[in-house]
């Protein structure tokens, strides 16, 4: 049975991110059939809200107890337990109802006798056929001339074309599967369905296989769109059609052939920015330690509008550690492709490992707003989450991106042990994970400092000064590193070593925050070493301190030790009693809380030139 016109429609929708209209059309099939699988399943993804997501996919399980896709998407939105069953549903009998009997047979009814032909019905056959010949005949069928209809009259000429870009259209050609077609909900997509503008849609007046083509490379029908567009090549090669040629080799799988088709495409046109881009991913395919950063630059250098390149020369960077230009030309993208979800991932990241922990939440929160079914943005908004100081978030968001991932890096290990950590739930946990991060590649500082605290939680002393030396040794100049190592050594009560690195941390402060942190504990370390004349000093020092970068608790404590101490009076009575008072001062409990400070949003220069060097 042929599909539903609307159900067509209403994919094309999703596949163009056109929630409003994909969910209208999917409303409407609903009212008419309510226990068809698909059109609940679709309408899960365009629906506004989680709760409505979930009401979907629910009648999904109960419509078809067995669909996976409905349940990874459940697990997804908190509707499911991953450990839950679905019951069966089993149907009862009922018994008010007889059993029919299969040995009564309804005897056959007799029929008359038919002829088993009727001439009456040959007569309208025999007109029609003689109404075609009489028409064949006068039109010139038979003795095409000059005046008949089938006279040849158009010649089709090869139109030269010069390549532009229009982003504002809004018919997108993307090389990328539609999750909706291809991916089941939840499962973990190498790409989301990003909006990217329109490079090639040229005109080719006279070729109805070249729109053709087009039409099938929408609907992700490669196979028909290389057999039309290889037809369309045969009458005009240009690099825009041969171009589209080797999409769609590259979306078959057929990578070397597609190269090919790019190659021959930048012979045709070496000013051809898609050809490059075309080239760059391929090369990326077979061999992901290539270097397309020269097939990336050369694109924006043609065309520096084309946007989907910004995305991926900001993953190129991402993955080299070069955060800035990272962030860049993840900036570029928002502005040339606002509705794709990978430009803002890619900015979020970025900002997060520029530390501007504000502006990264607000990118990713968008990312997800874009595209809630993209997995790899819940590790980086469980990362986010975590600098942000909201830790039952991130270890929500982790723990969904947990259940898609096999493979995970250690920056998950890192993310989920710190997590446990804050919460306090379960620093064996929490310890478990961050040793895991650290046999995968983990060699960061906040990893070992993290793990430092989870060890002091635990009593754990020696393990826990031992981690505060290695996150030092990663900066020996690094304030809070050399300050987070005095506090530890304090903690553990080796007062003179503590005192070492204090000295060095008032050496590298920058700032008044910092000279305050050194006063303030650095006067405890004193007092623990009977050095109490140079601990009132440093007491002194922190009450000098601007009030702004002093904490209140800080400033008590610091009046309060140099409160004067009362002077003994001594009497002249002949049985002299000595009364003594000892005032014990609690050494304070070592706490230390690892959110770092938010920083200003980087500076973003406004034109981005592309570099030829790799």
């Amino acid at each position: 049975m042929a599909e539903d016109k609307r159900l067509l429609l209403a994919k094309l929708a999703i596949e163009q991110g056109d929630r409003f209209q994909a969910k209208d059309l999917l409303s409407e099939l609903l009212k008419e059939d309510q226990n068809n699988v698909e059109y609940w399943l679709l309408l899960s993804t365009v629906v506004d809200s989680d709760k409505e997501r979930v009401f979907c996919l629910k009648k999904v399980i109960d419509l078809d107890y067995r669909n996976q896709d409905a349940r990874l998407g459940l697990i997804l939105f908190g509707g499911l337990d991953p450990g839950e069953i679905q019951p069966v549903e089993i149907k009862k009998r009922d018994w008010s109802k007889e059993l029919t009997d299969i040995r009564k047979k309804s005897k056959p009814k007799k029929t008359s006798r038919k002829r088993r032909y009727n001439y009456k019905r040959l007569i309208p056959l025999l007109g029609g056929g003689l109404v075609i010949i009489l028409v064949l005949f006068f039109s010139g069928f038979f003795f095409p001339g000059r005046g008949s209809i089938f006279s040849p009259r158009l010649t089709i000429t090869p139109i030269t074309w010069t390549p532009s870009v229009d982003p504002g259209l809004s018919l997108e050609l993307s090389g990328t599967p539609n999750p909706i077609f291809e991916t089941p909900i939840g499962r973990v997509l190498e790409k989301p369905y990003t909006p990217t503008p329109v490079y090639v849609i040229t005109p080719h007046s006279g070729y109805g296989t070249y729109k053709t083509a087009l039409e099938a490379y929408q609907q992700g029908d490669y196979e028909t769109m290389l057999t039309y567009m290889r037809s369309t090549a045969n009458q005009l090669e240009t690099a825009d059609i041969v171009y589209l040629v080797g999409e769609a080799l590259r979306n078959l799988g057929r990578y070397k052939e597609a190269q090919e088709q790019y190659e021959r495409a930048l012979f045709l046109d070496p000013a051809f920015a898609p050809a490059y881009y075309g080239r760059a991913i391929i090369s990326q395919i077979v061999n992901p330690e290539a270097d397309i950063i020269q097939d990336l630059d050369q694109v924006l250098l043609l065309d520096p509008e084309f946007g989907q390149v910004y995305i991926d020369r900001a993953k190129y960077y991402l993955d080299r550690g070069e955060y800035q230009l990272a962030y860049q030309d993840a900036n570029q993208a928002v502005l040339y492709l606002p509705r794709s979800p990978l430009a803002h991932l890619y900015r979020a990241w970025s900002l997060l490992e520029l530390k501007d922990y504000l502006e990264a939440e607000k990118a990713i929160n968008t990312a997800l707003q874009l595209d809630i079914n993209y997995v790899p943005s819940y590790l980086i908004a469980g990362r986010v989450n975590l600098e942000r100081g909201k830790a039952e978030t991130a270890l929500e968001m982790l723990t969904k991106y947990d259940a898609y991932v096999p493979e995970k890096s250690w920056q998950f290990y890192y993310s989920l042990g710190k997590a446990y950590y804050l919460i306090g739930d379960d620093l064996e946990q929490a310890e478990q994970m961050l040793n895991q991060a650290e046999s995968l590649g983990g060699n960061i500082s906040e990893l070992f400092q993290t793990r430092a605290m989870v060890y002091l939680g635990q009593g754990n002393l020696e393990e826990a000064v031992a981690d505060a030396f290695n996150a030092r040794s990663m900066d020996r100049d690094d304030f809070e590193l050399n300050l987070f190592l005095g506090k530890m050594l304090f903690d553990s009560k080796k007062f003179s070593l503590a005192l070492v690195y204090l000295n060095i941390s008032e050496q590298v402060a920058e700032n008044e925050k910092d000279l305050a942190g050194v006063y303030y504990w650095r006067a405890l370390i004193l007092e623990s070493l009977d050095k109490m004349e140079e601990a009132k000093l440093d007491w002194q020092n922190l009450l000098n301190l601007p009030r702004a970068y002093v904490p209140d608790d800080w400033e008590f404590e610091a009046e309060e030790k140099l409160l004067p101490t009362a002077t003994p009076t001594l009497t002249t009575s002949p049985t002299p009693t000595a009364t003594s008072t000892i005032t014990s001062t609690a050494t304070p409990t070592f706490t230390t809380t690892l959110t770092p400070t938010e920083t200003q949003t980087p500076d973003v220069t406004a034109s981005v030139t592309p570099s030829s060097t790799p």
